[in-house]
């Protein structure tokens, strides 16, 4: 009754478009792919593929497009067999999307991968990914979502997602290591603007990383128990989680103050994009704080502004960014900061995947400070001696041929041509 119930306000909510997609060398895999790749694509002709039922506003009908659906009728759901029909008849070189945890983009890649080249790229640390296998292994939930993944080709931030998905037994056929296109997306940014980002210095910046919305957002494709029960805060897990990030900012405000230094921290969510997220982050805050500790983080608050990459401005222009796994973490590591990756859950799941000075785990308050005071007053070619990997293990970044360059250059190899 549910999906029915979806189907009839798809058809009420989309205008019917009754012609067939024209032929085009590259299409763009979700909607919510555009916004990051944008500058990477901006000298090609794309078509958009709407993935999300619930974000669907265009439907294309025609007599090929029927055509095709009979003939592909046993090889999925009915979306499913609507998207393939459609990259059929578009008849690209290449289907390309960063987000790389969907299963849909699996499902498609599946069916058509010697039609055509499937590009995922990595948006985030796939820190789900680890979390899943735990939960599935010490059986707290029945399924095994690794299985579902399978990516033909994948533009990772680093080597290390190459152990890692061998190690989760997670499909992918190739890996090509460019680092993360938002933060290229960001230094591409700012070369065209004269602000300065004085504004954003800080001795200090804390990474903020509520975790209560996690899966909703990075796992869009479970059904609406699965998704209840993983955002379940009675979950151990995710009281884990809770608790840690909770000491983290506690012991960060009192390093700040007892240290007299300056402190930043940019929120996680945009008011302007998702409001009702952004009033949860605020009110995690406010119910985990004392009044001082509460009153002190809102002055060092920073509103995130997706559009003006406010949290990269923040953590790049801080002398030391301190986080639990934020992707944020390893782009301040690569482009040559100083960073701690602090996890008190005492799950070496969540262990920063380099070693030394950058990582501390289960500290108490005293550790941290010294660890922390440690860190801020080396000097970085001192810091960088201190860790077992080199930087590019986890992220990749050349400041001369940045990741919207090696994709496009990628593309170009593929028979993608120019607009």
């Amino acid at each position: 009754m549910k999906k029915l119930t979806l189907v009839l306000k798809l058809i009420l909510r989309a205008k019917f478009i009754f012609k067939t997609p024209k032929k085009n060398d590259l299409i763009i895999f979700d909607k919510e792919s555009v916004i990051d790749l944008n500058n990477c694509l901006s000298k090609f002709n794309f078509f958009v593929l709407q993935t999300r039922l619930e974000n669907i506003d265009e439907i294309y009908f025609s007599y090929k497009i029927l055509k095709k659906i009979f003939k592909n009728y046993f090889k999925g759901n009915l979306f499913t067999v609507y998207l393939v029909s459609l990259i059929e008849l578009i008849r690209p070189r290449v289907v390309i999307t960063n987000i790389d945890n969907s299963f849909k983009f699996s499902d498609i890649a599946k069916i058509l991968e010697k039609k055509t080249n499937f590009i995922a790229i990595q948006n985030a640390v796939r820190q789900d990914f680890l979390e899943f296998d735990y939960l599935y292994n010490t059986k707290q939930i029945k399924h095994n979502f690794l299985k579902k993944y399978y990516i033909p080709n994948l533009f990772c931030f680093g080597d290390y997602e190459r152990e890692l998905y061998k190690k989760l037994n997670i499909i992918v056929k190739n890996f090509y290591p460019v680092g993360n296109l938002r933060c290229a997306n960001f230094l591409h940014h700012i070369k065209s603007e004269n602000d300065s980002n004085e504004k954003y210095n800080s001795d200090i910046c804390l990474i903020s990383e509520y975790i209560g919305d996690t899966y909703l957002h990075a796992t869009s494709s479970l059904g609406k128990y699965v998704k209840k029960k993983l955002n379940d805060p009675k979950l151990p897990i995710n009281i884990s989680i809770t608790r840690a990030h909770v000491e983290m900012v506690k012991y960060t405000i009192k390093f700040c103050i007892r240290n007299n230094m300056k402190l930043i921290i940019p929120l996680k969510r945009d008011k302007k994009y998702v409001p009702k997220f952004y009033k949860t982050e605020h009110e995690f805050y406010k119910k985990n704080l004392d009044k001082e500790e509460f009153d002190f983080c809102q002055k060092n608050f920073l509103e995130k502004k997706v559009d003006d990459f406010s949290s990269f401005r923040a953590v790049l222009n801080s002398k030391v960014a301190v986080g639990f796994t934020s992707t944020l973490l390893r782009d301040k590591l690569a482009t040559g900061g100083k960073i701690l990756a602090y996890n008190l859950t005492k799950q070496n799941m969540f262990d920063f995947p380099i070693n030394g000075i950058c990582s501390l785990c289960d500290s108490s308050y005293e550790e941290f400070e010294k660890r922390l005071l440690e860190i801020y007053s080396i000097s970085k070619e001192n810091f960088f001696s201190k860790i077992d990997k080199r930087p590019d293990y986890v992220m990749k970044f050349n400041e001369n041929n940045s990741t919207i360059n090696l994709i496009r250059e990628k593309l170009y190899q593929l028979g993608v041509n120019q607009n």
